[in-house]
């Protein structure tokens, strides 16, 4: 449930302070499907409002997904992190920060322990993700996503493909995916049609 987790754990004052300290800047506004390199880039990105995936090079998965205010580029402030990519989601605005400026800030405005409040934020974030795909059986990783995909649904009204989400988010087959939500369907506990997830009940804890 790592959306919903992030969002209850969200450092919203910190983040408020950040964008006190660099309303300045200049902003500009990301089209759907555009991307944020982190290769060779100088630049720290204050997220306003909109949906950026944070996605690995290597195969493309998603690690998490940021909403409404967050920062992307803090890591790359320090070190090289080529390895991962932002990818806008929908039409997102964002502030665009030279790294050198947004130290100076950050500095002069004695502004640390909140970006050490965000950096543990994100930390925590990719720890839970962990402690949900690591060790685990497929059966257990897609029930997770699923209760968060109606967690979703209920709370934020999104409209959501549960093949796609689950494999984005995952290393699993779409095989393995179909065959555990089709198993789900036949044993009545959940409803998908045309991929959305329509009604869900008590899953069972083992498959």
């Amino acid at each position: 449930m790592l959306s919903i987790y992030a969002n209850k754990l969200r450092p919203q004052r910190e983040l408020d302070a950040i964008n006190e300290a660099t309303r300045h800047c200049p902003e500009k506004t990301l089209k759907k499907w555009q991307k944020i390199t982190t290769h060779d880039c100088d630049h720290v990105y204050f997220i306003l409002n909109g949906v950026v995936e944070v996605r690995r090079n290597s195969d493309e998965l998603c690690m998490f997904t940021s909403r409404s205010q967050s920062i992307f580029g803090l890591a790359g402030l320090f070190y090289d992190t080529s390895h991962i990519y932002g990818i806008a989601r929908t039409d997102t605005q964002v502030r665009i920060i030279p790294k050198e400026d947004f130290l100076r800030i950050i500095n002069e405005q004695s502004l640390w322990p909140e970006i050490t409040k965000i950096f543990s934020w994100y930390i925590c974030m990719l720890n839970k993700r962990d402690d949900i795909l690591i060790a685990r059986s497929a059966y257990s990783v897609v029930l997770e996503f699923l209760l968060e995909i109606n967690e979703l649904i209920v709370h934020q009204n999104r409209d959501i493909n549960v093949y796609d989400y689950i494999q984005e988010y995952t290393n699993l087959a779409r095989s393995t995916i179909i065959k555990i939500l089709s198993d789900l369907k036949k044993g009545k506990y959940i409803v998908v049609e045309k991929g959305r997830l329509i009604n869900i009940s008590a899953l069972p804890e083992r498959y």
